[in-house]
């Protein structure tokens, strides 16, 4: 649960330095929704390219909870965190629905530019939800920049599940999508994971040390772990080899992943606290 009272100073960059990981926030989303975009209209590619997409989509979709959330949304943090993703499955679907109507080409040159119909059509629920939600006629929460973060909340949201519906389903195809990821139940799964990917950094790493570069190194590792199991769904319900091959790799990918960024996490956490104590095991009552 977030404390109130008032924004928190967005960390500064020191002066003479020039880019630094992770950009800023503007940049960050900028980029991210850049490579998405790109990954998603080409639903033919290797499953590990589209997974790099699922973990940038992720990234900025924790990078504008983080934002919406310093300024004491409380409880609202996991809720603003299902709501993206609850954007992200009603938009996925609306773009797969339409992608076919704008396809051009077949296989890896494939190209459904439509499917970013459901991207943009997120975007304006989510604006519109932004505003109602700030306006003093109706809910009133007066947070800043609520609406651009509803905004990029929706749109990451619907990338991320369009991402992860086409590395399960293998394309964006209607029929394909909800035999193979929807109507087993499959699709429950990366809505947690996806989810916690938002909500779950910031609501870990709460407190007066906060900070920004190992916020979001929580949201990679949950990242590469959503890939593990993405690459298990893939090779558990491929009928060629191929199909099989890019789950495994997925698979390895994703554990790489999440390994070195939960070591780096830990080590920047032990780095960066006042003192490190050992509690040593936990005592039994005889």
């Amino acid at each position: 649960m977030t404390v109130g009272g008032g924004p928190v100073e967005e960390e500064k960059k020191p002066e003479g330095e020039g880019f630094t990981f992770p950009p800023d926030v503007a940049q960050l989303g900028l980029i991210s929704a850049v490579i998405a975009i790109v990954i998603v209209i080409f639903p033919g590619l290797p499953a590990i390219i589209k997974a790099v997409g699922v973990i940038f989509a992720l990234l900025w979709g924790a990078d504008s909870v983080r934002k919406t959330s310093k300024y004491g949304l409380g409880t609202g943090v996991p809720s603003i965190g299902v709501l993206a993703m609850g954007y992200g499955i009603v938009g996925a679907l609306v773009g797969i629905a339409f992608g076919k109507y704008v396809s051009i080409g077949t296989g890896l040159l494939q190209v459904q530019p439509g499917v970013l119909v459901g991207v943009i059509a997120m975007a304006i629920v989510g604006l519109i939800s932004g505003v109602l939600s700030n306006s003093e006629k109706v809910i009133g929460m007066k947070i800043p920049g609520l609406e651009r973060g509803m905004m990029e909340l929706g749109m990451a949201g619907t990338l991320a599940m369009l991402l992860q519906l086409s590395i399960v389903a293998g394309s964006l195809n209607f029929d394909v999508v909800i035999d193979k990821a929807i109507s087993n139940g499959f699709i429950a799964v990366m809505f947690v994971l996806s989810m916690m990917a938002m909500f779950h950094p910031y609501n870990a790493c709460l407190g007066p040390d906060e900070r920004r570069p190992r916020t979001l190194m929580v949201s990679v590792e949950i990242s590469g772990l959503l890939c593990v199991i993405l690459g298990i769904a893939l090779a558990a319900t491929s009928t060629s080899a191929w199909g099989v091959a890019n789950g495994v790799l997925l698979m390895i990918f994703g554990a790489f992943v999440w390994g070195y960024f939960f070591v780096k996490f830990v080590r920047t956490a032990m780095r960066e606290a006042y003192s490190v104590v050992g509690t040593g095991l936990i005592k039994t009552i005889e």
